[in-house]
This record gives structure tokens, sequence and C-alpha cells, in this order.
């Protein structure tokens, strides 16, 4: 779909800017077929890495959503050497339409093995790294209570790893990271919790630069597009939105409103990120950046020429971003 996109903007067309955002959005009409290609894993066995890490898939029993919560591990090097050790964790919050096993999928550029060699060279001390599966939620509670993926990810789960994965306690062991929606459930999260979380990054986050996430383009509302992403933000936020819930939960406010408590902060885009014509990504992303900027909030923001949306980029950056997000782990 990107490939294709960036083929209506090339040499062999004149597209004036708002017919970008209708070609984006019949563009989006056809995804929701694709979506599922190749983009989650099948095969739910362990994987061994050939340093000694793990990676296993499983589910947790959630009170928070009222069902199994699927999630990912990745076990570092020395874990099963040294059952005395307690690890670091990087909790990673996946984007929409993917789940707890797409990090790991062959399209993705093998990430769990650059995440292994990086620990084996000395690159980064050894940690765990945890994906849970959260659906379309963007790590939110819902309105109803019916389900609180905001709560599984900030509670439930780190009470979970610390009591069957020896989770190291504390803030200084712990950071948060995500993609897409979850960049934005990332961000979101440490920004409500920064006593909770030492650093965090979001890649690609969804950055709404609105008023809500449904202030967007005429040309958006007319589409199938709109009226799907309607029905997933509505049971979070409200129909029509409640501001204040929304003020709540949005990174724009939070930046403005919350004593940081020195939290890390990075967060990055590419300029051929898919979502840039649909909801403006890159006015978000810069939005948030003024805004911490004049708080006077330490921060890292980067914007990567060319480069996509989503786990292309996160794979084209581990040396930068995970570094980054264990900073106060001991090595």
């Amino acid at each position: 779909m990107a490939r294709l996109y960036r083929l209506l903007r090339g040499r062999s067309f004149i597209v004036s800017a708002a017919s970008a955002v209708i070609v984006t959005m019949i563009l989006l009409q056809m995804a929701p077929a694709q979506f599922n290609d190749e983009r989650r894993r099948s095969d739910r066995n362990p994987i061994s890495l050939p340093g000694g890490s793990s990676i296993e898939f499983k589910s947790l029993d959630s009170q928070s959503i009222g069902q199994p919560a699927g999630y990912s591990v990745f076990l570092p090097p020395s874990f099963s050497k040294n059952p005395s050790r307690t690890y670091p964790v990087i909790y990673f919050l996946h984007g929409l339409n993917n789940d707890e096993t797409s990090w790991t999928v062959e399209r993705y550029g093998h990430i769990q093995n650059s995440l292994e060699q990086m620990m084996l060279s000395g690159k980064l001390p050894e940690f765990i790294m945890v994906h849970p599966r959260g659906d379309s939620s963007f790590y939110c509670n819902y309105l109803d209570a019916s389900k609180r993926y905001e709560d599984l990810v900030t509670q439930e789960l780190v009470t979970y790893m610390e009591s069957n994965y020896r989770a190291a306690k504390g803030r200084e062991n712990r950071a948060i990271a995500g993609t897409s929606m979850g960049g934005y459930g990332a961000l979101k999260i440490a920004m409500k919790y920064p006593d909770r979380y030492a650093a965090v990054v979001g890649q690609s986050p969804i950055i709404f630069p609105g008023s809500s996430p449904l202030a967007v383009s005429e040309e958006m509302k007319s589409s199938r597009f709109y009226s799907f992403f309607v029905n997933m933000l509505t049971p979070i936020f409200g129909d029509p939105i409640r501001q204040e819930v929304w003020d709540a939960n949005n990174p724009l406010v939070l930046a403005r409103s919350r004593k940081l408590n020195g939290l890390k902060i990075y967060f990055d885009y590419g300029t051929d990120d898919r979502y840039i014509p649909m909801i403006h990504l890159d006015e978000g992303c810069k939005a948030l950046d003024r805004v911490l900027t004049d708080s006077n909030v330490p921060h890292a923001f980067k914007i990567h020429p060319g480069e996509p949306h989503g786990w292309a980029l996160i794979a084209a950056h581990l040396e930068e971003t995970l570094p980054f997000l264990s900073q106060t782990f001991k090595k």
C-alpha cells in the first residue's frame, strides 16, 4: 500500500494534496483484507535463538479485560542459566492490526535476532522484553470499564512479570515503548505514570494534532475508514467524544500538565509514513516536540527522511532506541 502511494506521488502522476488524501482513503478501504497477511505468527511454539535467548507465546488470565490476555516474552541469553538473577523489563506495545507475535515475523527483519546480538556484543545490558496484545484499544480503559487495557499494561502485567519472570522491581528497571497505536499508548502511559517508568520510546506514534481524534479532514470523514475509526474510538472516548476523557489520554495535554519526574522521552517518525496524509501524524509529532520544548522537558525527537511507518522504522533504529530505553538498567 505504501509503495502504491509513493508511485502515485511520483513522476508519472501529478496529484494535488487533496487528491493525495482521497487516494490514501481508497487504499485504506482496501487495506482490511491485507492487514493480517504475514503480520501475525500462526506458529505459537517457543523460539530458541542461537545465543541462548528464547521467546515464549503465552497468555495470562486477565481481570482487567475479562479474558485471557496474550503476550510474547523475550528472555535474554543468561535467563535460563542464572535462575537467581533478576532482569529489567521493556514493555513494548504493538500497533493497530498487529498482535503480540508481529515483532517476530520474517517480514519485519528478524528483530529478535538483532536484539540478541546487541546483548551478546555488549551494546545492551540483558533485559526481558514483553509484548502484550492490545487489540484495537489504543491501550486505554473503555468508558464502561468492560475492558481496561491501560490497567492491564500498567498494573496487571507488571505484577505478573515480577511474580513469574524474575522481573526486577522499581522504576529504574522499567521502560515502555511502542509503534503506531502502541507509540501513542507508550507515550500516553509513560506521561500519566512517570513514577513507574524511567524511559519511553514512541516510534511512528499516532498523535492527533486536533482537539480530538475525530477532528479530521472532510475527505477522511467521507471514507469507509472513518466509520471504522469511529466505531473503534467511541467505546474508549465516548460518542460524541468526551473532551475530558480525551484530554486525560492525550499526550499533547499530558506533556503540559504533568510533572514528568525526569522521564527520558524519545519519539520519531519517517517522512514516508502512510499516516501523514490521513491524520497528519507528522503535525502531531511536531506539536508534541513544541509542547515539551516550551515546557523545558528534555527529550529526543527525530525525523527520518524517506523512511516508512511501523516495524521497518523500528528495525532501522534499534541501535538508537534500545540503548535509550535501557540507559537506567544495571549493566
